[in-house]
This record gives C-alpha cells, sequence and structure tokens, in this order.
C-alpha cells in the first residue's frame, strides 16, 4: 500500500547501532520447523536515495524481494505507482557478511507486461489500467517469478476505478504466463462503504516442498469486519494457500492482526495496520510482517515479525469471518524492529532468505521503500537468523 508525497532533497541517515539482539533467547523458545528461526540479529542496512536512477529508471518504492542462490541474485519489486515509468522489477547483488552490510549494486531492470504484452500504464498516464504491484518470488522449478498487485477500489471518480487483486507469473523477460485464480470473496465491489481497497494482495511465498503458494490480504475485507485500525484488536486477515501447480486455492486461513496502541492521531489522516508479507517455514509455518503507519503518531509506525501455524486453524474459505466460531492461526512474535535499536523505519514491505553467512547462519534481507516520509528513502536491512 502506497502513500505518496513530494520529493525532498534532503535524505536522513538511520542509527548505526549494530549487533543487538533482536529478541531475548530465554523468552523466545525454539521454534521446530524446517527452516528454524528462534531470533533475528540485527547486522546493518544501505540506504538508496529515491532520486537515484538506473538504466533511465527511477529507484524506489520498493515493495518485495526475493534471493535467486544459484546466481546470487535478489529480484526487488518496484511499487512506485506515481512514476511516469512501466511496472518494473530490479535484480541486485548484495555485499555482506554476519559484521557487516558492505553495499548493494543494481544489475538490470526489467518491464512487467500485461496478458496482451503491452506495458502497465503509470497511474498519471492511465488510473483506470494501472496497477500497485507488491510482492514478487523467483520460481527456481519453472524459472519464472510469480508477483502480485493489490485491488484498487476509488469510486469518487467516474468511471469508478475497480481493479482487482490478483497473482501472477511471469517470465524472467516479463512476459505473461498464467495467473492464479482469485477467490471471488477478494473480488472488488462499487457497492461496497469505505475507502479502503478490498483483498489486497500484499506478499507471497513458496513452501520449501515447493507444493504451496501463500499470499495474504493486507487489511480485513469488507465482508470480515471493520479495518485493523489503532485499538482495535483481533481484526481478521486471511492467509491463502495455493496449490502451486495448479494454481487453484486450496484452503484459507483466520489470522487475527494485534492492536496497536498510539497516541491519538489529530483529524482524518492517514492510517494502516495490516499484513504486507509472508515468508514460508514449512507447509505450515511461516513468517508475516505486520506494519502500521500513523499521521501524527508518536511514534508514526510499527513493524513487528511473527511465526505462524496453520495447523489446527479452520478454513474458512467459505465463509466471512464475523463472529468468532472458527480457529485462527496461532501466532508467535519472533522481531518487533523497535528493539533493534534501528533509528527509523517505516513502510517495510518485503523480506527474504539470503545466503548462508560465514557460521552457517541464514541470512534475512528487509526492504523498505520509506514512502511515508518526506525524505523519500529506500532502506535493506540484513539480520542473522539465530537458528
Amino acid at each position: 500500500m502506497k502513500r505518496f508525497f513530494p520529493l525532498a532533497a534532503a535524505v536522513f541517515a538511520l542509527g548505526t547501532t549494530p549487533f543487538l539482539t533482536a529478541c531475548d533467547e530465554d523468552t523466545l523458545p525454539e521454534i521446530d520447523t524446517s527452516i528454524r528461526v528462534k531470533s533475528l540479529r540485527f547486522i546493518g542496512e544501505k540506504i538508496v536515495p529515491f532520486q537515484q536512477s538506473y538504466n533511465g529508471t527511477t529507484l524506489g518504492g520498493f515493495s518485495g524481494i526475493d534471493y535467486r542462490a544459484d546466481n546470487d541474485t535478489y529480484y526487488i519489486m518496484c511499487d512506485d505507482a506515481s512514476a511516469l515509468q512501466p511496472v518494473r522489477y530490479y535484480t541486485a547483488k548484495l555485499a555482506f557478511d554476519k559484521s557487516r552490510f558492505e553495499g548493494v549494486t543494481f544489475t538490470s531492470v526489467t518491464t512487467l507486461k500485461r496478458p496482451d504484452g503491452s506495458n502497465y500504464p503509470s497511474t498519471t498516464a492511465d488510473r483506470y489500467n494501472s496497477i500497485d504491484p507488491e510482492g514478487i518470488r523467483y520460481d527456481a522449478a519453472s524459472k519464472h517469478i510469480v508477483w502480485t498487485s493489490e485491488g484498487v477500489r476509488n469510486v469518487t471518480v467516474t468511471p469508478p476505478v475497480l481493479t482487482n487483486p490478483f497473482l501472477r507469473e511471469s517470465t524472467t523477460e516479463g512476459a505473461f504466463v498464467a495467473d492464479y485464480l482469485v477467490p471471488p470473496i477478494f473480488q472488488i465491489k462499487a457497492t461496497e462503504n469505505g475507502t479502503r481497497s478490498n483483498g489486497s494482495f500484499e506478499g507471497l511465498s513458496f513452501s520449501p516442498s515447493g507444493q504451496y503458494t501463500f499470499t495474504a490480504s493486507e487489511e480485513p475485507l469488507y465482508e470480515d469486519g471493520p479495518r485493523a485500525d489503532f485499538n482495535v484488536e483481533g481484526s481478521p486477515i486471511r492467509i491463502i494457500k495455493y496449490d502451486k501447480a495448479t494454481r487453484q486455492p486450496i484452503a484459507q486461513y483466520a489470522y487475527r492482526l494485534n492492536a496497536v496502541h498510539k497516541a491519538p492521531i489529530p483529524g482524518d489522516q492517514f492510517r494502516l495496520n495490516g499484513v504486507v508479507e509472508v515468508l514460508a517455514l514449512s507447509d505450515t509455518k511461516l513468517l508475516t510482517m505486520e506494519r502500521s503507519y500513523a499521521v501524527g503518531a508518536t511514534p508514526d509506525y510499527s513493524v513487528k515479525i511473527y511465526e505462524i501455524d496453520l495447523a489446527g486453524a479452520t478454513d474458512v474459505s467459505n465463509r466471512t469471518l464475523q463472529g468468532s466460531d472458527y480457529t485462527t492461526v496461532s501466532k508467535r512474535l519472533v522481531l518487533d524492529v523497535a528493539t533493534t535499536g534501528i533509528n527509523r523505519v517505516d513502510n517495510i514491505e518485503g523480506f527474504t532468505f539470503g545466503p548462508k553467512l560465514s557460521n552457517g547462519h541464514r541470512s534475512l534481507v528487509l526492504v523498505a521503500d520509506d514512502n511515508f516520509s518526506n525524505s523519500q528513502i529506500s532502506q535493506f536491512l540484513v539480520f542473522e537468523v539465530m537458528p
């Protein structure tokens, strides 16, 4: 989900406090999954100014990231919907070890095509046919990418803008391959009340077995209850499980967001609270990232990573989430970014497991486009996964 401000000439730097333990090992028991995550140790960060250019494009608006191990390359989605440029993703090389983060080098940019082979227009050029890309994953089996786009619902214009969210498979050259089937409850309707989009798809992930694809709604659907506002505990969003081979949805699970307690927001200012990324640890366990932001609050952002377990949760595919007569997924806090000593992050939207460090531990790379601040910078954050 995006919010844009005028570009600012100044770019601020984050604090550089290194090597802080993200979670107390005595309070976070070891997680029994195929990929084990006990806690996360902050290694460092790099900042990319929004104005920086690469190969005729403007860098910024990084909303998703994935790592391709066979050639040590990162795929980075650009969701800068206000740019006068086509929808695109970048590849990059990241240099870091267990003690420092040295840098980011961009290596290519690829334009993602519509099913008819044409470019997606920018919002300025054609708001009715533009989209808001979010998550991206590289599939080693097919050598394709899969990516998501949020739904858009704007009934304040004529004709209204009604664009369904999607999960789309494309070649690494950007050509359309196929769409995943989007369940009807996620489709955008002009008759719904309110201003938020219904059924935004932000992150996605493949299970380590290669059998499943997972995605999630960022905010609660209209049919499922009120938005995940501040001081509202337990607003439900949906985790969607797909059969990866057929691209068909096979289950949906309810996930309750934590309430975010902040200072009162002056007036009716921009605010949001939802899930922006998922990362599969096994066929039933995932990491999720909850991100909130509120203009005027102190602090104005919150980012937390949870380990969740789908086992035992009710399949809610054929019902709304009104009421409480169903079992939600279980949650366990893995990281509160506020505990890391990082001076400021706000719009973190993607993460991926990176390569193993020299001590054999996995790395976890987060990307943030920071488009909630006037500074308009993008950040790469690196953590060590403590198994």
